[in-house]
């Protein structure tokens, strides 16, 4: 009686598993299906990458702001499959060492703007006085000129995505306000690591040095340096200004951060883990532009309010006279069928 007790009870516990396991197979053919279904809107598969951004900017300069936006982008394409790690402020070094950490793959991608020195003819488009205003900026950021020029990366073990404007350059210094070049004669300006702007800012008369930006606002504040030329957003977001007293409407150059991968890293991305960067990298490129353009109106008046005096000058012809020699130099390294066709792309 106990062997038959035993074996219904068997008998019924297996019966029990059964149904148990059917419910449990049609739980996850559900959930697979289901799973399916929202997939269908978003790129999840595929393998998860993740990867570094760094940059050399405030937390608060459009630069971070955009390269945010593009890992938010991706983030929400992706369904948090792609996801990326923005490091500003330098976090990954300077200028120099986000070129040098592109090239070795330390760091998937950058935004930095010494490119020139590996690739000379990445300075055509700091030549001073070269740009017209931001929609000629943008005129040549759309161009195939602006591929061209990145494609030569590649050479150098780099995958440009594009151009990032930083927008017009002007002088501040802690003397005085600067009507003509013979006004920069005897000034200390800080430059960054570029030949362009080194020779731009000889020919217009000032003694250079070549700093990291990091080291800038400390040589203000010491009395190291007399000053330094950077746009609106830069000189606010990094409080330059409170350095000195004089910003002057300079204008000198417009030069441009690169926004580059590591080719090695690049190559080894699915074609279409390609696409969708490249896709929330254009979006965030709008974002930028959009952010740049605002901010230099809207920074220049922040410093205003902060009792920066800015002059405007009335008369830039004195200025592009003195930067004639800039063009001497360089004119037969880049060609002027190259300068001219950038500059037709803006001045009429």
């Amino acid at each position: 009686m106990k062997k038959i007790f035993f074996l219904l009870l068997l008998s019924l516990s297996m019966m029990l598993v059964g149904c148990g396991s059917s419910e449990t197979s049609d739980d996850a053919e559900s959930a697979a299906e289901q799973s399916g279904r929202e997939g269908d809107s978003k790129d999840v598969g595929g393998e998860s990458i993740e990867f570094g951004f760094g940059h050399a900017m405030a937390p608060d300069h459009p630069e971070h702001l955009a390269a945010i936006r593009m890992g938010e982008i991706l983030d929400e394409e992706t369904d948090g499959r792609i996801k990326v790690n923005v490091y500003p402020s330098a976090q990954l070094g300077g200028s120099r060492e986000l070129m040098t950490g592109v090239q070795n793959g330390s760091v998937e991608m950058v935004a930095t703007s010494t490119f020139g020195t590996v690739d000379q003819q990445q300075l055509v488009v700091n030549l001073p006085y070269l740009f017209e205003d931001f929609d000629h900026i943008n005129r040549f950021v759309n161009s195939d000129i602006s591929k061209d020029l990145l494609a030569r990366l590649q050479d150098h073990n780099v995958y440009g995505l594009g151009f990032w404007t930083v927008g017009f350059r002007n002088i501040g210094n802690r003397h005085q306000p600067l009507e003509t070049p013979a006004d920069l004669d005897g000034l200390l300006i800080r430059a960054f690591e570029d030949e362009m702007l080194k020779d731009t800012l000889e020919a217009l008369g000032a003694d250079v040095t070549v700093m990291p930006i990091t080291e800038v606002y400390t040589a203000l504040q010491t009395g190291a340096i007399d000053g330094e030329e950077n746009p609106y957003v830069i000189t606010a977001t990094q409080k330059f200004q409170e350095g000195y007293d004089y910003k002057t409407e300079t204008r000198h150059l417009n030069n441009f951060e690169i926004v580059a991968a590591n080719l090695d890293w690049w190559n080894g991305l699915a074609e279409e883990d390609q696409e969708v960067i490249l896709t929330a990298y254009s979006q965030a490129t709008e974002y930028y532009n959009q952010l740049q353009q605002e901010a230099d109106e809207t920074y220049k008046q922040e410093l205003i309010d902060e009792g920066l005096q800015i002059n405007e000058i009335e008369d830039y012809q004195p200025w592009i006279d003195a930067v004639q020699p800039v063009y001497e130099k360089w004119e037969g390294t880049f060609g002027p069928d190259l300068i001219n066709s950038i500059r037709e792309l803006g001045w009429e």
